[in-house]
């Protein structure tokens, strides 16, 4: 008897088939209206503000790298473990809702929006004013580099953006500054985009599974 497919296994299947065509599509892009971005914020629950923002096109070019004043934090000590980022450092900035018209600009103007747990930073974006294209444009990088390592362990396991840059040869300093980590999700993803194991799957925001 034919052994049936789970959900998960028919749609892991299905977008292996899939994935060749969505590369030949984005390399069919103008790479200016490719961006690649990565945020930093106060903390991980859902009321932490931007406080640094990094977008970056297809060509490499700098579109943005800001740090802002959260409006409602004061501190953020455990974040600051992390990205270095010190109130002190942020006092003079704007705060972020002054920049979401210039964000929202930038990715309406997108054809393709890559990141690195993409989701996690749009839906930040979005909850700070942020207007997002409605199409299929958004690729999570963890997504496709999970894939990989799914052929080994079977098990999908999300690895941190610096072992997928590692893993492609990226050796970059100063990581959870959203401008390194920025730089890096763009190198991994013109890597991937001719890496046969990375599936691309491009989204909808807010459709995060299926």
């Amino acid at each position: 008897m034919k052994k049936l497919l789970s959900k998960k296994e028919k749609a892991r299947r299905q977008s292996i088939r899939r994935s060749p065509q969505i590369k030949q599509a984005i390399r069919r892009l103008d790479p200016a209206r490719i961006l690649t971005l990565d945020l930093e914020t106060t903390g991980l629950t859902a009321d932490a503000e931007i406080i640094q923002l990094s977008i970056m096109n297809g060509c490499g070019d700098v579109l943005m790298n800001r740090y802002f004043k959260p409006l409602y934090t004061e501190r953020w000590d455990e974040a600051m473990e992390v990205n270095h980022i010190t109130p002190e450092q942020v006092a003079c900035e704007d705060p972020f809702i002054l920049w979401a018209d210039t964000v929202s600009s930038l990715f309406m103007d997108a054809d393709l929006i890559v990141g690195y747990s993409t989701f996690n930073d749009i839906a930040k974006l979005h909850a700070s004013g942020v207007v997002l294209p409605d199409k299929d444009i958004y690729l999570d990088l963890a997504e496709a580099f999970s894939l990989i390592h799914y052929q080994e362990t079977k098990t999908i396991t999300y690895e941190k953006l610096m072992n997928c840059a590692a893993h492609y040869g990226y050796h970059g300093r100063n990581w959870h500054d959203s401008l390194t980590d920025t730089d890096a999700t763009l190198f991994c993803f013109q890597h991937m985009l001719d890496d046969d194991q990375a599936i691309f799957k491009k989204r909808r925001y807010p459709q995060i599974s299926g």
